[in-house]
């Protein structure tokens, strides 16, 4: 629960370089609503942030993201996050950006360094944009590596993954925690 807690209360270095990512972990099915995804090096369960539409097509404007768990390491059933798990790790804090139509920015509650845009093209339809490598990018998915031998995890280091807006590019981030 403190995973993500320490991201934003420790100092981080970006860095250049290869995914230390597991390759053999479930990902979740690309669907309309799924945004993007966090993965941990803990086991392959994983973190879904999923576009929340109306019966329209459109974004509710009070929880545009949905966040849940898809529970590989049991039985692959989806859960709800824990409220501690909300406020302290994967939750997240909306705002509709009162100029656009259809834009909202998000703050991952644990690491607010990078903040998130959710777009909505058209009815549903939506992405998630991130700068990375100082381009615009959609947000594919989210690594974290973290040292699990104590009480609380220590986060070592994150790694973000997107495809370029312009050029469609993969684009790769890896935050070390110092």
């Amino acid at each position: 629960m403190k995973l993500m807690m320490l991201l934003f209360t420790s100092a981080f270095t970006v860095v250049a370089g290869f995914t230390d990512a597991p390759k053999n972990y479930p990902t979740p099915e690309k669907t309309q609503e799924l945004m993007f995804y966090i993965q941990r090096n803990h086991n392959s369960n994983t973190i879904v942030y999923e576009a929340n539409y109306d019966e329209n097509g459109i974004l509710d404007t009070d929880e545009p993201l949905l966040v849940s768990w898809i529970r590989y390491d049991e039985e692959g059933q989806r859960m709800e996050l824990r409220t501690i798990e909300k406020w302290y790790a994967y939750g997240l804090k909306s705002q509709k950006v009162k100029e656009k139509e259809g834009v909202y920015e998000i703050e991952l509650v644990a690491y607010k360094d990078k903040i998130l845009q959710l777009i909505q093209e058209k009815p549903f339809q939506a992405k998630t944009i991130i700068r990375l490598e100082n381009k615009d990018c959609q947000l594919h998915h989210i690594y974290i590596q973290a040292d699990n031998s104590s009480v609380w995890p220590k986060v070592e280091y994150v790694e973000l993954f997107g495809i370029e807006l312009d050029n469609k590019q993969q684009k790769y981030e890896k935050i070390l925690n110092n």
